[in-house]
């Protein structure tokens, strides 16, 4: 016969706590299938509606479940969208800067793209050559830009991210900018730059993949300079 002490063991080891029988279900999906009358009477505590039953709690779970894959369709359905409607942008600029024959229309062809149909609110092309046939607009004021090349531009001809007010002042003046993607455009030298501006500060981000940007810039590369000095 056991003794009291004993039992007070065998009933210890008998009492199960919450990680065995959450291990138990887990080990024995079935379980609930084998006792259905167990669903029905387990009630479960719901912050909005008091106290509901398990399958309704389970139909709750659910029903959250499939908005949160909807939302997530929605935005990949959305992104792939614009990522589309980015690339034929692109595609059309590209081959509409092959036929330019002047900088002007270098210039328009670039704000028909970004800022009309990209909605890029900013857009300054600048060119480092101190010759009197570039227009002014185009040209930077003595060599106001060198402190700018020299900082932003350390391994890569292209940068995503924000300025400073000084270098926002050289390139955007008066304009609310808060993030930018800028291109250094020609080879050896670097004839000038290409600079997009936007309003939102995390629009271009220094993590961003940048291959649409970095053909552009290829591809400018190769078009302006034979452009910058011809007459308009």
């Amino acid at each position: 016969m056991m003794s009291k002490a004993e039992m007070l063991v065998s009933e210890s080891e008998l009492r199960l706590d919450d990680q065995a029988i959450a291990e138990y279900l887990k080990e024995n999906p079935e379980f609930f299938a084998r006792n259905p009358e167990l669903i029905a009477s387990m009630k479960l505590p719901h912050e909005q509606q008091g106290t509901v039953s398990l399958i309704e709690r389970q139909q709750r779970l659910l029903r959250d479940q499939i908005e949160l894959l909807q939302e997530e369709i929605t935005d990949l359905m959305s992104n792939a969208r614009r990522n589309e409607h980015i690339f034929r942008g692109y595609s059309a600029l590209y081959t509409r800067l092959l036929r330019c024959q002047s900088l002007t229309e270098v210039s328009a062809a670039l704000h028909d793209t970004f800022i009309n149909e990209l909605s890029l609110p900013e857009l300054t092309l600048k060119f480092f050559i101190d010759d009197h046939r570039v227009p002014d607009r185009y040209r930077f004021s003595a060599d106001t830009h060198k402190q700018l090349l020299s900082k932003r531009f350390v391994d890569e001809p292209v940068y995503f991210g924000r300025l400073t007010q000084d270098e926002l002042n050289l390139l955007f003046p008066g304009k609310p900018v808060q993030s930018v993607a800028l291109m250094l455009l020609g080879r050896d030298p670097k004839v000038g730059l290409l600079a997009l501006g936007s309003h939102d500060p995390s629009h271009f981000e220094p993590n961003m993949d940048y291959l649409l940007i970095s053909q552009l810039q290829a591809l400018l590369s190769v078009v302006l300079p034979g452009l910058v000095t011809t007459p308009e």
